[in-house]
């Protein structure tokens, strides 16, 4: 017999079951877990420049004011909250741009395409960003604490009168919550606006006209619109009879823009 007259047959699978027999093969696609969403956010925040720079911006600002607080002690002993508000002030004020830059670098760095592909539950990551805002927040928040430990130590020694530590709980949580509370407005100014300029700007100036104009226009009603008078009550963990008036400030400042953030981040066509 010629060789040309050998033939084998060929198998050939239909391309159907093909990709069926591949798929098989292939181990079950699992979702992210929102802890690692977390994990992913945080190490955004932290690993561009402007996160970077801004940090250590907070935290230069803290201890600039801790150096002026120690180069005009008060008389007698020195009080650890004197020292913690001197070395928060200017931190709280800028928290809140973590949370912003946090909710608009998707859109201003054009990532969101390559996010939302991965993870294209839009609303679990939002809100894993808001997670980890407040998380990276509370981690500055910490380290200006410890700043503020070591000044205390450090004016009570060089006073000769000692430190006091005298309501350091309460300052703390009333310092570590207004910050959270601050972060979460700023990031749901993120969500909504999503241009980051613009964000910190509207969230630095809308409470603020407010503050400045609402009294004028409608006299102590004014208070159900006061954001800044809610922080204060809640950091001094006393609302003075006026828990309507804190309630309904944080739920238009906060509540509200995090709920059409969330919308608008959402519907958001992604380029």
């Amino acid at each position: 017999m010629a060789v040309s007259e050998i033939t084998s047959p060929v198998v050939t699978a239909a391309p159907g079951k093909h990709r069926a027999a591949v798929a098989t093969a292939l181990p079950p696609a699992r979702g992210q877990s929102f802890l690692k969403l977390v994990a992913i956010e945080l190490r955004k925040s932290v690993n561009t420049r402007s996160g970077r720079f801004l940090i250590l911006g907070i935290l230069a600002l803290a201890v600039a004011a801790l150096g002026w607080q120690l180069t005009h002690l008060n008389d007698g002993r020195q009080a650890f909250s004197s020292y913690l508000d001197a070395a928060s002030t200017g931190v709280i004020l800028l928290l809140p741009v973590i949370g912003v830059m946090a909710m608009t670098s998707e859109w201003t760095q054009r990532t969101a395409l390559t996010t939302f592909t991965l993870s294209p539950r839009r609303i679990r990551v939002q809100v894993a960003k808001f997670v980890s805002a407040i998380l990276l927040s509370a981690v500055v928040l910490s380290a200006t604490t410890l700043l503020a430990l070591a000044g205390t130590a450090i004016g009570g020694s060089v006073s000769g009168d000692g430190a006091t530590y005298a309501g350091m709980g309460g300052a703390l949580a009333g310092t570590y919550l207004t910050t959270a509370l601050n972060v979460v407005m700023g990031a749901a100014f993120g969500a909504v606006i999503a241009q980051t300029a613009v964000a910190i700007l509207v969230f630095f100036i809308a409470p603020t006209a407010w503050t400045l104009a609402g009294p004028a226009l409608f006299k102590s009603n004014a208070d159900y619109l006061d954001v800044f008078g809610a922080f204060g009550r809640i950091a001094e963990r006393d609302l003075h009879g006026m828990v309507p008036q804190t309630a309904t400030a944080l739920a238009v400042w906060i509540v509200l823009p995090t709920i059409v953030g969330l919308w608008a981040s959402s519907r958001r066509e992604v380029k």
